[in-house]
Order: C-alpha cells, then sequence, then structure tokens
C-alpha cells in the first residue's frame, strides 16, 4: 500500500542545508485554501510550517507563490461575481459599492471645511459656493450668521472644571467673519 504524499517535507539542498520544499499535494492545498479565503496561518498550519516559514518558502519557490496568487485569484473573481450578481438584481449597495471599487466613482455632494489655523476656528460652508461667495453673502447679510456672540463659562458644562476661565467671547473681524477663540488642552492636573 502507498503512503500518501505530504505537503511539504524536509529535503537536504545542493549546498547541504536542510530547507522544506512543498510537494505537488502542498501546491494543490496552498491554491485550495487561499481560493477559499484562509489566512496565511492557515495555510501554512496545513502544510506542517509556521507563519515565517511559509512567508520564507513563497519567497524562495516560485510554484508555491503561483499557486498561492492563483487561489487569491480564483476568490476574486467568485466574490467579484457574487457582487456583480447581487448588483444586477437590484441591491443598491452592491451597486454603489462595484462603481466606487471598480470605476472610481464619488459621492456628488462634499463639505468643504475651511481650517484657519490662526484663530483655530472651522468655518463649514455649503458644497454649492465657494469660501469667498459665503463669506460675502454673510458680509451682505444675505446668509445670517448663528455663531453665538458669548458663550456660557465651562463650569456650566458637566465633567468641565468649575474654577476654569470662562472662554473668551466670539468677536468680529472688519471683514464681517466670526473670529471664535479656541483656548486649547487646559492643565487640569494643576502641574
Amino acid at each position: 500500500m502507498k503512503r500518501p504524499e505530504l505537503p511539504s517535507r524536509r529535503i537536504v539542498n545542493a549546498l547541504g542545508k536542510s530547507e522544506i520544499v512543498v510537494t505537488p499535494t502542498g501546491l494543490g492545498i496552498v491554491e485550495e485554501l487561499a481560493a477559499k479565503g484562509c489566512s496565511v496561518v492557515t495555510i501554512a498550519k496545513a502544510l506542517g510550517v509556521d507563519k515565517e516559514t511559509f512567508r520564507h518558502i513563497r519567497g524562495r519557490d516560485p510554484a508555491v507563490e503561483e499557486a498561492f496568487e492563483a487561489g487569491r485569484a480564483k476568490e476574486h473573481d467568485r466574490l467579484v461575481a457574487n457582487l456583480n450578481t447581487a448588483a444586477a438584481s437590484g441591491n443598491v449597495v452592491a451597486s454603489i459599492f462595484l462603481l466606487r471599487a471598480r470605476h472610481g466613482y464619488q459621492s456628488a455632494e462634499g463639505i468643504d471645511v475651511n481650517v484657519n489655523v490662526q484663530t483655530g476656528g472651522v468655518l463649514v460652508v455649503p458644497a454649492d459656493i465657494s469660501v469667498e461667495d459665503y463669506l460675502a453673502r454673510v458680509a451682505e447679510r444675505e446668509m445670517v450668521d448663528v455663531t453665538p456672540a458669548d458663550r456660557p463659562a465651562p463650569a456650566l458644562y458637566p465633567g468641565h472644571a468649575p474654577d476654569a476661565a470662562p472662554l473668551e467671547p466670539a468677536r468680529r473681524a472688519p471683514s464681517g467673519t466670526v473670529i471664535a477663540p479656541f483656548p486649547g488642552p487646559r492643565n487640569t492636573r494643576g502641574d
């Protein structure tokens, strides 16, 4: 009775050093497990080696790397086919994902954020107009500035230190933009 071939075996190479090689049976196992989406650790375990040894074998033996990549390609093709089937049957999420992942589509709407580093303020501008147009409209009173003129002391907020100094109230710059000071982190440990 013939013994089954092991997935890997130890040999002595031409230089007289011991190394592990993957047999044809092992190449089939590598491709099959990679096609199922198994991790490198699982594939290495099936060959009877650890993860680092498997990584070394893949780098040394092109047949092992080819079997691994062929398996991953099969998994990729199967998953894309499943996603295409879902999209074709009306799954909107699958359709959106395929458009974004395979065709570079992006959301049409976005929020422009302009951060002024000197004042620490953040200005959120509607996506359909430029920052300059927005500021001009605010200055011309076409849009209402809803920034509060005064802010309550931090002690009014739960979790804030009661002895903390109140925030400086917002003030207006000559251009009509709002400068809202941000004090940054406070040292509450007393260091």
